[in-house]
Parts: structure tokens; sequence; C-alpha cells
């Protein structure tokens, strides 16, 4: 069966995933969530800082605007005050030019007080006559400006020009003629209220003035913007511009209730606006949103690397923790493992005194006390078998001793002489001594080839000498320990099934290839069994249905040998090539004593 791993079938894989989804994904989440939303209160909060500021603009410019009228307002009751109308006589009537002159010095003087040296009044009467603060001026120049114009269509109203050249031919302020201005005029009204449908005054700041020094955002749109009343969006020097707002861009309605943003030319802004109401025009402050939010986004990119960085060292030092932590618990299961396999010798290294190690030292006790179970059915087994071999060396002797007191018997009624009397009683006496006096289970292979001669002596007289015993064990492995009685059962079965007489048993020894045990061969040229069978009596042996073979059994003698020296080693039974059956005992090398 092959076993996929699974990460989630770890306990390692389970803590790393609910980590990951407990303490990772939701402060991830949290984190995005507070950046879209700090970028929301942070663009609100910007709108409303650009706000106060484009409203601040738009009050000064509205303050401007109010004194340039209140200026026209001055202008106006001067001209009203010095006019004659043979000013252009100015060159030959020295009456003429004194309140000619009287009145520039107050168009300056209202001009120094609520405007500065920087912008300039004119009053134009209507034969196109002109009185100036300009430098050098033409007070007989022939005005063609649009504003003149404009201001008589307006009909009283303020016409505005937001950026006008002055003309060189008209003069020049201290600041040059290449000044744009925001000029203002208005017709000229009489004392009683009348307009004075000839008359014009005009009075012009310098942009700079008006609108503060011009600034430009990277992508060199100007900071400020005029929105005239027709909605057309030009700078301060009446250049137009294609500004979109993004709901009118989309079709859709504004969601966002705190900012408005506008493209102009493939770029996004931030777009606040005021009213400039003494001018008539709205004006616009623009702040690139697209920097804004790249800004933003580098921000927030920094912050999410550092959050990612701590949560990589945080992951890092969480999965040491892991790792010792549950370090106990796959010591357990590996020793869990061993002891499934049949190892008691196992013991899980117990630190602390928290629950794993409680469990381990559980366990420990646990596998001690399996051990000591083990150790003690092995002795208990031993001690029943010690039992059984006990009581079947006692049942060998009635029966053995009772054919042997028979033939003796025979022996004295039909024999005419005492010797073969002699022999077996002698023989009898040293068998009965060799099993009163090695109470040992293991004797060593060349005490039990003795025991086997003496054995075979009471079977010669008894045969006739038609049983013939012959052994061939090299005398290196004389003294190799065997169990007791291990060999005589085969002895036996040769002679009571081998069915034929005279009757040869061969008893050999040799070692293994592997020179890890030894090999010892009891065959005998006896009438045999056939192939079909030998697997049969195999079976019925090993399983102890044969014990009738002898008086202790083949059956028992596999037992004890499996018991006592593994199951690696035994009885195999086979057809011998001298005719008869073939049993083939397999035994470590061993030369200690085993009490």
């Amino acid at each position: 069966m092959i076993n996929h791993w699974n990460p989630y079938n770890s306990i390692r894989g389970k803590l790393i995933f609910y980590f990951i989804l407990v303490i990772v994904v939701p402060t991830l989440v949290i984190f995005l969530m507070y950046s879209y939303n700090s970028q929301r209160v942070l663009e609100e909060k910007i709108y409303s800082a650009n706000q106060e500021l484009v409203d601040q603009s738009a009050n000064t410019m509205n303050e401007m605007a109010a004194r340039m009228v209140k200026a026209a307002l001055f202008a106006e009751s001067d001209f009203n005050q010095f006019y004659r109308p043979d000013f252009s006589d100015l060159n030959i009537n020295y009456n003429v030019f004194i309140p000619m002159k009287q009145l520039q010095n107050r168009l300056t003087t209202t001009r120094d007080l609520l405007l500065n040296s920087e912008a300039f009044l004119q009053v134009v009467d209507g034969r196109r006559f002109a009185v100036s603060t300009l430098f050098n001026y033409d007070n007989n120049a022939i005005i063609e400006e649009e504003w003149y114009t404009q201001a008589q269509q307006a009909k009283g109203f303020p016409y505005w020009s937001i950026s006008y050249k002055m003309n060189p031919d008209h003069g020049y302020t201290q600041v040059g003629i290449e000044t744009p201005y925001v000029l203002m005029s208005r017709i000229l009204r009489k004392d009683d209220g009348n307009m004075n449908g000839e008359g014009v005054v005009a009075i012009g700041v310098p942009s700079e003035t008006f609108f503060g020094k011009s600034a430009r955002l990277d992508s060199g749109i100007p900071r400020f913007l005029i929105q005239t009343s027709d909605n057309v969006v030009r700078d301060t020097e009446w250049n137009p511009y294609n500004l979109i707002f993004e709901e009118e861009q989309s079709g859709q309605p504004r969601t966002n209730a705190f900012s408005k943003r506008a493209v102009i030319n493939g770029n996004r802004y931030l777009i606040n606006t005021a009213e400039v109401s003494q001018a008539g025009f709205t004006l616009l402050e623009l702040m690139s949103y697209d920097h804004f939010t790249n800004q933003l986004d580098q921000s927030r990119n920094h912050s999410l690397i550092g959050i990612l960085l701590v949560f990589l060292m945080g992951t890092i030092l969480f999965l040491g923790l892991m790792i010792r932590l549950t370090k106990p618990i796959y010591s357990l299961l590996h020793s869990m493992r061993k002891v499934g396999r049949g190892n008691f010798q196992t013991a899980v290294t117990v630190k602390g005194r928290d629950e794993i190690s409680a469990l381990g030292h559980e366990f420990n006790q646990m596998v001690a006390k399996l051990d000591q179970l083990i150790l003690d059915l092995e002795v208990e087994q031993k001690n029943k078998e010690e039992a059984r071999f006990q009581a079947l060396q006692a049942q060998i002797n009635p029966h053995f001793l009772y054919n042997t007191l028979n033939s003796i018997k025979l022996m004295a009624l039909l024999s005419g002489t005492n010797q073969n009397v002699s022999d077996m009683i002698t023989a009898l006496g040293k068998l009965l001594e060799f099993s009163m006096k090695q109470t040992q289970q293991y004797v060593t292979l060349r005490q039990e080839l003795e025991y086997l001669e003496l054995y075979m002596t009471l079977q010669k007289i008894r045969f006739h000498d038609n049983i013939l015993l012959k052994i061939h064990v090299p005398e290196a492995l004389m003294d190799n320990r065997v169990l007791k009685f291990s060999l005589q059962p085969f002895v036996e079965n040769s002679i009571i099934h081998g069915g034929r007489l005279p009757l040869t048993v061969w008893i050999e020894a040799e070692l293994m290839e592997d020179r890890s045990g030894m090999l010892i061969t009891v065959e005998d040229n006896g009438k045999g069994v056939p192939e079909s069978k030998l697997a049969i009596i195999q079976e019925r042996t090993i399983h102890g249905n044969n014990a009738k073979f002898s008086g202790i059994g083949v059956s028992n003698v596999d037992n004890r040998i499996k018991l006592h020296f593994g199951k690696l080693y035994g009885i195999s039974l086979g057809l011998s090539h001298y005719g008869g059956l073939k049993a083939t005992i397999t035994l470590p090398i061993q030369k200690e004593i085993f009490e």
C-alpha cells in the first residue's frame, strides 16, 4: 500500500495550516483593508487641507478684486471731481494741466493705498483721452483695447480680463510690458448716478500679485486653473485645458462624496474648487492623484514587505518552536513503531513536566511492564517445556525398560551363557545413569552420541546384531551444545519404522556454508515412504500429530529447538539416498554451557 504524503495528516502540517489560516491570512486581510481605508481617509484629509488652502487663495483673490473695484470707485470719484472737457488742451493751457495733474496724483495715491506700485489705474474719457499712472503713457493714444469696448457693452458691470498684455504704445509700469495683468474695466458714472457712456476706468494688477507665484506640477500642468462662466478651463496665461471629471468620463454618478477627480491629458488629478465671486470665475487647484497614489502604494508596499519579513521571521521562529515542541511526539511515535515490531528495548527521552513528557513517562513504564511480562511469559513457557520434557523423559523409561527386561528374561531362559545378559545389564545401567545424572537441558554433541551408542548396544543385542550405527562427525563439532535427547527419537523411529533387517543408521554433521550453524543428518536404509506421503508426514510431524513415531516425539524435539534457539532452527524431513527417511536438524554453533 502506497501512502501519499498529506500535510493535513501531520500535526506539524495542521499547525502550519492553522497558523496561516488564523494568523497570517486575517492579518494580511486587515492590513489590506486598513490600507484601502487609510487611502480614503488620507485622501479626504489631503483634500480637506487643500480645500482650506484654495479657499484662502480664493479669499485673497476676492479681496484683491474687491480692492480693484474700490479703486475703480475712487478713480470714478476723482474723475468726476477733476475732469475737464478741455484736458486735451493741456499743452497750450496751463490751467488745464493743473487739474489733470491733480487727477493723476489722486489715481497714483489710490493705486498705492489699495493696490501696489506694480499695478496701474487709467481713466479714459469719451474722446479717448487717457489719464494714467503708467510711465511714459500717451494720453492722446487712440484706445482700441478690447477692455474698452467690453466695458462699454457691460453697461456698468465690471469686465474682467484675466491675462491682459499691455500695449507698449500706452505706457508701462516698473515691472515691464511683458508681464500679464488681471485687468478690470468699467464704464464711468456721473455724480448723479447716470452712466457716462463715454468714459471707462481700467485697473490692472500683475497676475503674480493677483494669483500668487505660479507653480507647476511634475506633469507640467499649472497648479492653479481658472474655470470661467462659460465652463472653459484656462490657466492664468489664458491657455485652454481640456478637463474632464471622472463621473463625466464614466457616465456614473460620483460615489466619493468628499473629493473631485478629473483627467487632463490622460493624467488624473484631485480638484479643489473655490469661487472668486468678485472676478466672476472659479479657482481650481490641482494635485496629481497618480503621484499621490504611487507614493501611497510605495508606502503600502514597504509596509507590506516589512510585515511579510516580520511574518517570515515569526514563521521561522514558529517552525523552530513547533519542531522542538513536537519532537517528543515524533520520538514517541518512532518508539511505538519499534514496539509494534516487537522491540521492547526502547525508551522515550523525557524532558520537562508538560503533558507530552507525562505521556512519554507513561509510555516508558508501559513498555517496561510489557517487556517484563514477555520475559515472564518466556520463563513460564520454558518452565512448562521443561516440565513437559521431564514428563516425556519419564515416559520413555517404562516402555524401554519393559522391552529390555523381556529380552533379558528370554536370554536368561534360552541362552546357555550369561555373557549377553551381562552386557545388556551393563548398558542399561549406563543409560539409566546418563538419564538420571544429566539434569541440564544442554549437553555436548559428544555426550549425546555416547548416549546413542549405549542405546544402540541394547538394540543390537535385542535385534541380534542386525542394527548398525555409523557416526561421521568432525572432531571440531563434538563440543558444540545440543539439546539433551534431541537425536535419540530419530534413531528410534528408524528402528521402529524402518521395516527391514539388517538396518543401518547414519549420523553425520557438518558446518553450514555461512558457518552460522551446523547440520546434523540422521538417515537409514529402511523402506522409507513414497514422496506423495512425505509432505503429509512432514506436516504432521512438525505439528505434533506423529508423536507415536517415538517415545518423546519428533514434533516435541522441533518445538524445543525453536523455543531455545529461535524459529530459524528446527527439523526437516526428506528421503535418504540409502532408501529410507532422512531427518536434518539445524542448530546454531554454541560452545557455552547453559544450565
